[in-house]
């Protein structure tokens, strides 16, 4: 009986941690700041990727650290991890520059992806999870966006457009 009631009531804080989980979800937000190559060999590339996280919530966010992955174009590019601990304030937003291994492959599958599809925009996905300092929450995140090629080819087409 105590050990049904044990098991009941561990999988109750299971769900609630869950629900608690998709909570965070929609009070931070992380987005793509910046790639820079700080490096690269024949089989691998090192870069430093600058991410914005936003702090949407009235209380402090202790980051312990994050994981991530980058998809260019459908495809995947790269990932990384830090244990880079700060704390957004509320209602604020902190900038983390972190580490990413991209293998020679994933520049292939880029430079295959354009050729074949004589791509005029350039998508990019970043999906990842967030570690709560002192919780066993982590916070995912998952936000993507499109860069038009062709204003950034022609400057001049872009202000037309917006004419």
């Amino acid at each position: 009986m105590i050990q049904r009631c044990s098991s009941l009531l561990l999988i109750i804080i299971l769900l609630a941690g869950c629900a608690g989980i998709e909570h965070y979800k929609e009070d931070v937000k992380v987005t793509l700041v910046n790639i820079e190559v700080l490096e690269s060999t024949l089989l691998e590339q090192r870069y430093l990727i600058t991410l914005r996280v936003q702090n949407r919530t009235p209380q402090p966010l202790s980051v312990a650290g994050m994981s991530f992955d980058i998809d260019l174009n459908d495809r995947a590019f790269g990932s990384g991890v830090s244990n880079q601990g700060v704390t957004v304030e509320p209602f604020n937003d902190s900038l983390f520059e972190l580490k990413m291994s991209s293998s020679i492959f994933g520049i292939i599958r880029q430079i295959q992806s354009f050729q074949q599809d004589q791509q005029k925009s350039f998508r990019y996905r970043i999906s990842g999870r967030i570690s709560i300092l002192g919780s066993l929450i982590s916070i995912p995140f998952d936000e993507s966006g499109e860069l038009d090629l062709t204003t950034v080819a022609d400057p001049g087409r872009a202000n037309s457009a917006a004419e």
